[in-house]
Parts: C-alpha cells; structure tokens; sequence
C-alpha cells in the first residue's frame, strides 16, 4: 500500500450544509412537556413493576397482550406505529420481543433524553456499553497489551459476589451491552454465572478472547448462558508473525480453531479483532478476506493507543496518512456488505459520512453502523468518542475509567460507590460531552459531531483529555510535536 497523498484541508469533503440531517422527532423532543411525559413513562415503580414504557413497548410486541394493556397503551402504540419507518409492524414486533437488548437502549435513551434533552452529541444517565476488564490473568504476553496483564490474576480482583452485585445495577439502569474482557476472560472462574446474571436482564453480551479456550463444548456452554458475541484477536494472517506478537508458539492455530468452533455453535457470532500498527498495516485486506472465508460476521479495527506495555511500541504508532488510507479501506469494505465492519477510531464517522453514497453505510459508533438518513441522524447524536459518555470501562479490582485505554483516569471504584453515582459524577464529565471544549482542529471540526477525536490517544500522548488526537490529518502538527 502507498500512503494516501492527502491533506488536512482534505480530511473534510463535505460542506457542513450536507451534514445537517435531521428528523421530525427531533423537533418534539425539545419540547419541555414531551419531556415531562417521558420522565412520567421511564420512571421506577413500586415494587419489581416496569415502567411504564416497557410495559407499552411490549405489549406491542405481543398480539397476546392483555386486552386492558393494549387500551391503557393505545396512544403509546399510535405514536410507534407512526414512527417505526420502513419497517412493518410484524418486523418491529419481533425485535422488540427477540431481542431485548434493544428495548433496554430504548428505555435507557428516552431516560437520558427525558433528563438532559436532545444534546449534541447526546448526554446519557447511563452508559449504554462497559466493557468490563473481567480479570487481570493472561496466558499470553502480547507486546501491545493495554492492560498490561500477566499469567496472575491481580491484587483486589472483585469477588463473584461484587460481579453479580453490578450486573444488578446494570440491569437497574437498563445498561443494554457487556463485552467482557481482559486478561483472558476464558480463565476466570466467574465468566458463567455472570454471563448467566446478564441474561436474566435480557443484557447483550459479548467477549474479547485470544480464543485459544474455544473447545466445541466451551462454546455450546456460553451460548446456553446467553453470549451472543465472541470476537477474536489476531495480528496477522500469517502464524509465525502472530505467535511472535502474543508470545506463544502455535497461539496463530489455536485462535483459529477458536473461531471456527464459534461460527459452528448456533446461537454465536464470530468477530475478528485487529489492532493495526506499522508492522501489520499491510495485512489489513488479507486479513479481512480471511475473515470472509472463515465465515466471521464482523472485522474490528483497533486503534493502536500506547499505554500499558503499548508504550513500548509507541513508534509503531501509524502515521495521520496511513490512518486515513486505512479507513478509506475500511469504508470500502463496509459498503461492500459481505462482512460487517467496525472501527475504535473516531475519523471513520468522517470517513464514512464523507464518502457514502445517500443510501450508503455509515459508521454510527465504534460498536455499530447502518444505512441511509435515519443513520446519519443517529451517529450525530451517538457517534465519536463515546468514552466516558456513551461508554465506560471497569478494571479487575472495581475502578471505573472513561475508557479501556484510560487506565489512569480513574473516575471512581464501585466498591466505594455506586456505578451510576461513579458515572454521573465523572470530574471529566463536561468535557467528555462539550467537544467543543477541545484543543487544535479537533474543537472547529465540521466534522466534530461525529467524531470529537479519540480521547484516550489525545490522552496518552499529551496527557490532557482535552489535547487534539494526533491521529487525524487535521491535526498533523500535532503529530510533527510527537514525532519531531
């Protein structure tokens, strides 16, 4: 691959004009009154009883449903009706009652906007994904490990009892998504009943694994407990260049083995991880054509961050040109359709936004994507940096950080406080939501909506929060300060 000749003034194509998308439901949602009915329809009630939203949304979705619920929710089925778009009503039905997950993001958005208003980007109560650092313990030794972690599990790792105690509090608050992570989550004695708590919640939930663990059997039992969602690391697609990287001879076959047991097990999804440097940057393609003849659902594209043993490899880091061409590849990939694609880096919202066709796809999060309008007005609100604002991330032993490449920004510890109090009183809690509250071209962005630049490299390169991300083209002086 050639680096792509671009400059910054060329990061941005689209006139801020055509990024001003919106739908009708905005509008309503500025409205105090509508807000004061949503608080009335989110809210707790006596006893286990659901609120009053819940109740509606699935009693629309079951043709079974109390004949008093479908009267006393009838104006509250009207309006879905009126807002369910190109889907019918059989296919809205059905993923409201097949798929939990989004009835809890339901719930948890109309919350957040009921609280704080339709915000730019959107402010939440409640992160709508943690990706929870399960235990510290790791058979491998990987030279990029942003956590640092080692063949012991640490010092004031949470008991099972504390586990079980959070995903309580996340079924509360209607937190939809878990990926668990690590270390290896595959070595802790506790991944099962807390993947089996999450699904007493209806809680999506998914785990970062080198792989190697995935025996058929493993993989029949946690699909049994509700995982839905396995992603698997690998560095390149070649076996000696990977096992180098992990640390362990023959760890290449054995990921392999491990996704292949996964696409056999009904009820499981497969994914590939790749963290993207200077010695892996021209695998990017091939790596993504053997996920396709592997039968992997989804590629993800790491953002390379140095922290944890990462420092060591700081100048493996991609330049802001080779970031640009690789999400110009990976936006390439998604608008082909034959494998779902996502990225960590913030940028592809502006890739995406940028280079889409009106029906195209575009990246909504660093977790999801979809087509059209009705996708551009999510990620103005959604996309970006979601770090301490959409997502959050819990360490072994209970701190909370905004972010899995924030380790020192610790917000809290959840054997002090609440989950939700930790979250709501973040000391960074403004600026993760105020992108304008920015260094360099990453606060006069048109493009800052979808994107903010990635915080935890911002963070780990000038240590402020609030620095430009030295990643983007816009920022590329920024890059010159770290490079020299």
């Amino acid at each position: 691959m050639t680096p792509l000749e671009h400059t910054p003034s060329e990061t941005n194509t689209k006139p801020v004009a055509s990024l001003d998308y919106h739908h009708p439901l905005e509008k309503w949602l500025r409205h105090d009154w509508l807000r004061w009915i949503l608080r009335k329809l989110t809210a707790d009630r006596p006893g286990n009883a659901q609120p009053h939203l819940e109740r509606a949304l699935l009693s629309y979705a079951d043709p079974q449903a109390p004949f008093s619920e479908k009267m006393l929710y009838w104006p509250i089925h009207k309006a879905i009706n009126r807002m369910r778009g190109s889907l019918t009503p059989q296919q809205l039905r059905a993923k409201l009652a097949g798929h939990p997950p989004t009835l809890r993001g339901i719930i948890a958005t109309t919350r957040s906007v009921a609280h704080f208003g339709l915000t730019t980007p959107q402010r939440w109560l409640h992160p709508l994904f943690v990706v929870w650092n399960f235990t510290n313990r790791c058979n491998l030794r990987c030279n990029h490990c942003y956590q640092n972690s080692t063949n012991q599990a640490a010092d004031g790792e949470l008991t099972l009892e504390q586990k079980l105690d959070l995903i309580d509090q996340f079924g509360k608050h209607y937190i939809p998504m878990v990926a668990l992570a690590g270390g290896e989550p595959t070595l802790s004695p506790d991944l099962e009943p807390v993947l089996d708590r999450c699904r007493k919640y209806g809680i999506h939930t998914t785990i970062a694994t080198h792989g190697g663990l995935l025996t058929p059997e493993r993989c029949r039992r946690l699909a049994d407990l509700g995982l839905r969602y396995v992603e698997v690391s690998l560095d390149s697609i070649h076996p000696e260049v990977h096992d180098r990287f992990r640390g362990v001879e023959g760890m290449w076959q054995q990921s392999i083995e491990g996704i292949k047991n996964v696409i056999a097990t009904d009820g499981l999804r497969a994914g590939i991880a790749m963290c993207v440097h200077q010695d892996n940057f021209n695998e990017v393609e091939p790596m993504i054509e053997l996920a396709i003849k592997l039968g992997v659902s989804c590629f993800a594209h790491f953002n390379f961050i140095p922290v944890g043993r990462g420092k060591e490899m700081a100048a493996k880091d991609l330049t802001p040109h080779q970031r640009e061409e690789l999400l110009h590849i990976l936006h390439h990939w998604m608008q082909k359709k034959t494998i779902g694609i996502i990225s960590t880096a913030p940028q592809f919202g502006r890739i995406s936004l940028a280079n889409a066709d009106e029906n195209g796809i575009i990246s909504c999060s660093h977790a999801g994507n979809g087509p059209g309008t009705k996708a551009r007005i999510v990620a103005k609100y959604l996309g970006g940096c979601g770090a301490g604002r959409t997502y959050a991330c819990l360490q072994p032993n209970g701190d909370v950080t905004p972010c899995v490449y924030m380790p020192s920004r610790i917000m809290g510890n959840v054997k002090e406080k609440s989950f939700s109090d930790i979250f709501q009183q973040s000391p960074w809690w403004d600026l993760f939501c105020n992108r304008q509250e920015r260094e360099g071209s990453c606060a006069v962005c048109d493009y800052r909506n979808y994107c903010g630049g990635c915080r935890a490299r911002a963070d780990a390169y000038f240590d402020r929060i609030d620095e430009a991300d030295p990643g983007c083209l816009a920022n590329l002086e920024d890059w010159k300060r770290i490079t020299g």
